[in-house]
């Protein structure tokens, strides 16, 4: 992993020989497990995957996974005070994106999104991207895609040990560290780490500062190796403290309230892979997660910040969600066949509590079986279809089928897809009410299921000469969902009023191409742009509305390859949006373009190095 392969023969008495592995600096080298049989290349993968790699991860100086999708092609962010930052795929918004961590799903989702900001990087060996619906394997909440977040795996290693700190002018002060201990067959390892921001803000105005926010994150892991067995124990807890300040109160402006939310994930899960013979194995995942979000509203005196905790009912709230799942598959893939296959189980149950909850407590669960097969007629064309079928509490759930192509003839590889998609609303959707200074949302118990179709294609050209590579790449989509789940402004005289509601079909189209060249170690330069319409029934049916996103690389090592220069700069133009304007009219508004730069400089010096 890492490096070329190199392919000889040894012949009877050679006493010695020297053999020196051939860096690979082309990313698609790497290896993917996201979706696939077994771990492959990601450039002899079926599926379109986008990776970004640890190296990546490092030369943006990242800490989450909100900061390092940032200037990714096809990925828009949005930032809510109270909520996090949000994102969007393909012009298909957060709900209908699959996140994982060493494939467990995270739970915890407000106004339909996970917080990118709550995702820590710290110990991320990579993040592997599918753009496009993984329903057959993933299930629900996959219609857009799926991000797959991949930790590091200390196993191998005697000793390890690391700590990292970061500092930001605007108050961000951070640091973490890992440590790993290997025993013959067995190995520990502990992390954790402190995330602080003071808040921030050029206005007085103490409501329109970015809210102050401290995080802690730690986590125990075990692993056991052998030859055959790979068994995984993991174990992680996660804390968030969110201050939200108002508006004192005239007319003396001496008094106002604060509120503090207050977020904790704890995730639990257990994993064990086994051989059965050369060409089958299986993989069983069981995992637990807890996510609670607490509300907590002070009364401020602002001459001596005394607070009192404030007695209207809605002002105090906890409300906790706790999910089961269990993945299993079982995989015949023999290395020279033309007929390979997967096939397993998914099940997922999801319970919700809290007073904001309908009747304070609602489950849900979901229960299916796969299989999906690759067909090689030939050495360069590979064909891949897939079929799910599941069975769900609350919706009844359709046959979800995929078909995915791949045809390699050279230096060009080509790939198509389509896959059918299905998503149940989620309990947050369907019986949560969220009420706060910003926001006030309502679920609807008689909302129905989203169904989609998605189909995506992929040229990919590669050429070495060499230590220098090029690569380019031109990626179409369309995507339809119906019934598509929204949120609908349900009082024009209350701009913060939402409900959620089926408001239709909605469909996206577009297209991504970039370039990239690769000179060895010493220069990696990437530039690329994409085009993505967006058509909501609801509001416009006859017209597509686009907005134009462009970015480009740029690294460079020097002075002996100990210094690293990065520079990443993101366009993104003019974003559609809807809202009711003084005639309780729908109209269409803009979020205006901007642009987005990060500058960074590494320097290593033996095993010691700042950024």
């Amino acid at each position: 992993m890492g490096f070329e392969a190199l392919i000889d023969t040894l012949s009877p008495g050679v006493a010695a020989k020297t053999y020196v592995l051939k860096p690979s600096y082309y990313e698609l080298n790497s290896v993917v497990v996201t979706g696939q049989f077994k771990p492959v290349s990601a450039d002899k993968s079926i599926y379109d995957i986008k990776l970004i790699g640890k190296d990546r991860i490092e030369s943006k100086a990242a800490t989450n996974l909100a900061g390092i999708l940032s200037d990714e092609l096809g990925i828009r962010l949005s930032n809510d005070p109270s909520t996090g930052t949000s994102m969007s795929l393909q012009g298909v918004t957060g709900e209908n994106i699959k996140i994982l961590v060493d494939g467990v799903p995270v739970i915890g989702r407000l106004d339909g999104n996970i917080d990118l900001s709550q995702l820590n990087l710290d110990n991320v060996s990579q993040i592997e991207m599918v753009e496009g619906p993984m329903s057959v394997i993933y299930g629900s909440n996959a219609l857009g895609g799926v991000i797959n977040i991949i930790t590091e795996n200390s196993s191998h290693a005697k000793y390890k040990t690391s700590v990292n700190s970061y500092y930001e002018s605007i108050g961000t002060y951070n640091f973490n560290f890992l440590t790993s201990i290997r025993h013959k067959k067995n190995a520990f390892e502990v992390n954790g780490g402190r995330n602080f921001f003071s808040g921030y803000s050029l206005e007085d105005t103490r409501s329109k500062q970015w809210k102050p926010k401290e995080q802690y994150n730690g986590g125990l892991s075990y692993y056991y190796n052998t030859e055959k067995t790979k068994l995984r124990l993991k174990s992680d807890l996660f804390k968030e403290r969110l201050l939200d300040r108002n508006e004192p109160f005239a007319p003396y402006y001496e008094k106002a309230n604060d509120t503090w939310y207050k977020t904790l994930r704890f995730n639990n899960s257990a994993e064990i892979t086994n051989k059965l013979g050369e060409n089958a194995g299986f993989n069983l995942l069981v995992a637990y997660s807890l996510y609670e979000r607490q509300k907590e509203k002070y009364l401020v005196d602002l001459t001596d910040l005394s607070k009192t905790l404030t007695t209207a009912f809605e002002d105090q709230d906890t409300s906790s969600f706790n999910s089961f799942m269990a993945r299993g598959t079982y995989n015949f893939t023999p290395d020279s066949a033309k007929f390979s296959f997967q096939t397993g189980f998914d099940l997922n149950y999801e319970t919700a509590r809290g007073k904001r909850i309908e009747n304070e407590q609602q489950n849900i669960g979901d229960y299916a079986l796969f299989v999906s097969a690759i067909w090689k007629p030939v050495e360069s064309l590979s064909v891949q279809p897939g079929i799910r079928a599941a069975y769900n509490t609350r919706y009844k759930a359709p046959l979800t089928p995929s078909v995915n192509l791949m045809y390699k003839p050279g230096k060009i590889t080509l790939r198509a897809s389509y896959a059918r998609g299905f998503r149940s609303p989620s309990l947050k959707e369907l019986y949560l009410y969220f009420f706060d200074s910003n926001h006030q949302v309502e679920g609807n118990d008689s909302l129905q299921s989203e169904r989609s179709h998605s189909f995506n294609a992929s040229a990919n050209y590669k050429f070495t000469q060499g230590k220098t590579t090029l690569v380019f790449d031109l990626k179409p989509f369309y995507n339809i969902i119906d019934n598509k789940i929204s949120l609908v402004q349900v009082d024009p005289d209350n701009l913060l009023h939402y409900k959620n509601e089926n408001t239709g079909k909605f469909s996206s189209i577009g297209f991504e191409i970039s370039g990239s060249l690769y000179q060895s170690s010493l220069l990696n330069i990437k530039a690329g742009y994409s085009r993505i319409g967006r058509k909501d029934e609801a509001f416009d049916s006859n017209n597509f509305i686009y907005s134009n996103n462009w970015n480009t690389s740029f690294d460079v090592n020097f002075v002996k390859s100990s210094t690293k220069l990065s520079i990443f700069y993101k366009y993104s133009g003019k974003y559609p949006t809807y809202f009711f304007n003084s005639a309780e009219e729908v109209t269409i508004g803009y979020i205006n373009a901007f642009n987005n730069l990060d500058v960074n400089v590494m320097k290593n010096s033996g095993k010691a190095g700042f950024q």
